[in-house]
């Protein structure tokens, strides 16, 4: 999944633990790790949270969303 590897490259690269971007975003651990394991399930407006959180850049999300999007589409 292209989002799972975004939102993981964001937090490494901000040097930040799962269980710190969960406290941050006000969730549990094992919530982030699921919506980082599948952001395509996880609340557009924690998206944004998480995305900023992260200093990352919404518009690339929405790129590798699309990615995702379509790979899940072709597999039906």
């Amino acid at each position: 999944m292209e989002t799972t590897k975004f939102l993981k490259s964001l937090r490494a690269r901000k040097g930040y633990t799962q269980e710190y971007t969960a406290d941050e975003l006000s969730v549990t651990r094992n919530t982030y790790i699921s919506y980082e394991n599948n952001p395509l399930n996880c609340p557009l407006n924690l998206i944004f949270k998480i995305v900023k959180l992260l200093d990352g850049n919404i518009e690339d999300f929405l790129i590798a969303f699309k990615q995702d999007y379509v790979s899940y589409e072709n597999k039906k």
